[in-house]
């Protein structure tokens, strides 16, 4: 059998792994007609490559993955001959920027790093043989070529363990490195932080490459004595390479807002060519860089990364700040907003919204929890769900919540990415995912300036709360906000419910002013001529990060037309639960608590509920399982009166509260009692005060 045999064998043209992958089988064609005939990009022209490689397996980008070198049996069958064959052709191979190198007889395959001559070895350091046959489980070939080409480099030659790695520590190093060194706010070093982190990301997941990468930058460190470069020198390198290359990856939205917008680092280039100093930023730059390839050393790269960490990086720099009280912003916790998201059915099509989208998580777990949300197909980004998040800038200079929410979304769709890694395709996904997905509003209204009646399938939100007459009065003035409810939270649910198309779901963290405010009367007989009400869950006292206020999650499902017009009554009970744990302490730490999380509990038996052919009449085993559970209870919907108080926590008698923990059995009060005492207390105040004006 001769070398073009087996390689026909295993490659008769044309194959491809699951479009992403081509292996060229190329017979008597040389690299030079294949680059003559723009079959392959970004090989240095001006070396003759004459040479004919049996295989070539290159990406959709037309750059060599894998170059293939083939041999007869007879010619494989000793070391020696194993060594020579590897030899033979292996400078090509790097030549031509091949990450991998193969040299096979048809039935062995030994993998190597071009870049380093060396063989390709696991975490235990085990030599790579793994077949190569295209035709045979295309996708795991296809996903271990993709952790091969991202594990190699001019230092490793061991395939990565990618675990996800929570970076927050690495934030905190740097928070405190930009305090010392650049006095900065706590707002400009998290956008800081973000780029940086970013461009590591964005350089381990293979979109920035070669001297736009962060090894490529890093490495001039090494290499200063030589080049004769200062640290200026390589900021600026930093600055006109990578964050150029990054925002024009990454352009503008309509709103202005890109993934990168930090206004730390700067430089001026001297007279000399060499850049200038400014203040401490060329050093600052180092120490950070320093920081992060201490990192990889220790944890390695940053591809896999944890969902929560966007979050983490909020607290983290802004929790001793008082800065965070100009956010606005209210940054839910993710096992609140995964919990619920699995309390709504997401399906293919919908249109889902946040009217306050945060840092996203409410649309990126739902999308998420959907097969093949997103993805490219014949050069098009298709979209299984549209994604709609709407914020307001706080000033002009204030974007930060939507470049979290960009970056969070790069992060959570990175496959995305890492297969659709050109330019071309990066920038197409950032305009037509990113920039379509989150929109940030400089109106003084934000989100509450235009409504579109009827439009999204799915709406999950925790929308701000908190009182302003001015917001008030400017949303009187657009005419959609007709039952006049009690603070800025109240705006929301109106736009929700008349956003809501006829059918569709909310799922809503509220305060309990929107439940307890006499002011809020008409606003809850809108809830009840338009919607049913699937669930109200009392969370604890501070479930959420930058608010002590008693927070509830309100489920609601949209009337049809029909149901509208003729006014239909709910004719099934409201699921209601009270919550004393979350799944995580309520403090600044957030420690996992698995074996205490009442909302998970809570979920999984609204979802019981919500799924019976009939909840009218409830059968064994559920009946029995939904009684012995003193936190929930099925509640009438004349419970609910327009008229009446909606807080849950008072259908609880104090002797159930006691024996479920919520209450202590002496007439003292914990810190947490007394703070919903002068909060209720609060509430009748002004309750009362709203009556006497009602009857003057």
């Amino acid at each position: 059998m001769s070398e073009q045999t087996i390689q026909n064998n295993l490659y008769s043209e044309p194959v491809t792994i699951l479009d992403k992958y081509t292996c060229l089988s190329l017979g008597a064609t040389t690299i030079n007609d294949l680059i003559k005939t723009n079959q392959l990009k970004n090989i240095e022209v001006s070396r003759n490559f004459g040479k004919k490689p049996d295989v070539l397996i290159i990406n959709k980008n037309k750059e060599v993955v894998i170059f293939c070198e083939f041999k007869l049996p007879e010619e494989f069958n000793t070391q020696a001959k194993i060594d020579k064959a590897i030899n033979q052709e292996i400078e090509i191979a790097k030549a031509v920027g091949a990450k991998i190198y193969v040299v096979s007889d048809g039935d062995t395959f030994f993998w190597l790093n071009p870049k380093t001559g060396a063989y390709i070895v696991d975490e235990d350091g085990k030599i790579i043989q793994r077949e190569i046959k295209p035709k045979i489980e295309a996708k795991k070939l296809a996903d271990f070529i993709d952790l091969v080409a991202l594990s190699v480099s001019e230092e490793n030659n061991t395939i990565l363990k990618l675990e996800d790695i929570d970076p927050t520590d690495l934030a905190k190093k740097i928070a405190r490195i930009l305090k010392r060194m650049t006095f900065a706010s706590s707002k400009m070093s998290l956008y800081t932080f973000v780029e940086v982190f970013l461009f590591k990301y964005l350089s381990d997941i293979d979109v920035l490459k070669d001297q736009n990468s962060f090894n490529f930058i890093y490495k001039l460190y090494s290499e200063k004595e030589k080049t004769k470069k200062t640290n200026a020198d390589i900021l600026g390198a930093y600055l006109e390479g990578p964050r150029a290359q990054m925002k024009m990856l990454f352009p503008d939205g309509q709103d202005g807002t890109s993934i990168v917008n930090g206004q730390i680092f700067h430089v001026k280039r001297g007279i000399d060519g060499h850049y200038v100093e400014e203040d401490s930023h060329a050093i600052c730059f180092k120490n950070i860089m320093d920081e992060f390839a201490a990192y990889e050393r220790k944890n390695g790269k940053f591809i896999n990364i944890s969902k929560d960490f966007k979050s983490k990086l909020f607290e983290t720099f802004m929790k001793n700040s008082d800065e965070k009280s100009e956010m606005g912003q209210f940054f839910t916790p993710l096992k609140i907003v995964r919990e619920m998201v699995n309390m709504v059915t997401v399906s293919k099509g919908m249109k889902i919204c946040d009217p306050a989208s945060g840092v996203g998580k409410f649309l990126l777990e739902a999308a998420t929890s959907t097969e093949l949300p997103f993805y490219i197909k014949n050069d098009n980004l298709i979209m299984g769900v549209e994604l709609y998040g709407f914020e307001k800038q706080m000033s002009e200079q204030d974007d930060i919540t939507t470049i979290l929410a960009k970056a969070n979304m790069l992060i959570y769709f990175s496959k995305l990415f890492k297969d659709n890694n050109s330019p071309n395709d990066v920038q197409n996904i950032a305009k037509n995912l990113l920039n379509k997905v989150f929109y940030s509003s400089r109106k003084a209204l934000g989100t509450l300036e235009k409504l579109e009646e009827n439009k999204y399938d799915l709406i999950l939100a925790n929308p701000p709360y908190y009182q302003d007459a001015t917001i008030s009065s400017l949303a009187m003035n657009t005419g959609y906000y007709s039952a006049r409810g009690n603070g800025v939270e109240a705006l929301f649910l109106e736009w929700i419910i008349r956003s809501l198309n006829y059918g569709g779901t909310a799922n809503i963290v509220l305060p309990d002013g929107i439940f307890t405010n006499l002011g809020n009367t008409k606003l809850k007989a809108l809830i009840l001529n338009n919607c049913f009400i699937e669930s109200i869950i009392s969370l604890p006292i501070n479930s959420f990060f930058n608010t002590p206020k008693k927070t509830y999650i309100l489920t609601l499902r949209k009337k049809s037309k029909e149901e509208i017009d003729s006014n239909a009554k709910q004719n099934y009970e409201v699921f209601t639960y009270i919550c004393k744990s979350i799944g995580e302490t309520l403090d600044v730490y957030r420690f996992d608590t698995p074996d205490d999380n009442d909302l998970r509990e809570a979920v999984i038996k609204y979802n019981s509920y919500k799924n019976l052919p009939d909840k009218r009449s409830i059968q064994e085993p559920f009946k029995s399982w939904f009684e012995s559970d003193g936190k929930m209870k099925l509640l009438p919907i004349d419970c609910f009166p327009a008229t009446d108080n909606w807080n849950i926590d008072n259908f609880w008698t104090d002797e159930e509260k006691i024996a479920l923990g919520f209450k202590e059995a002496d007439n003292s009060m914990t810190l947490n009692e007394f703070q919903i005492f002068i909060d209720e207390l609060v509430n009748d105040i002004q309750n009362y005060k709203e009556a006497i004006e009602c009857l003057k």
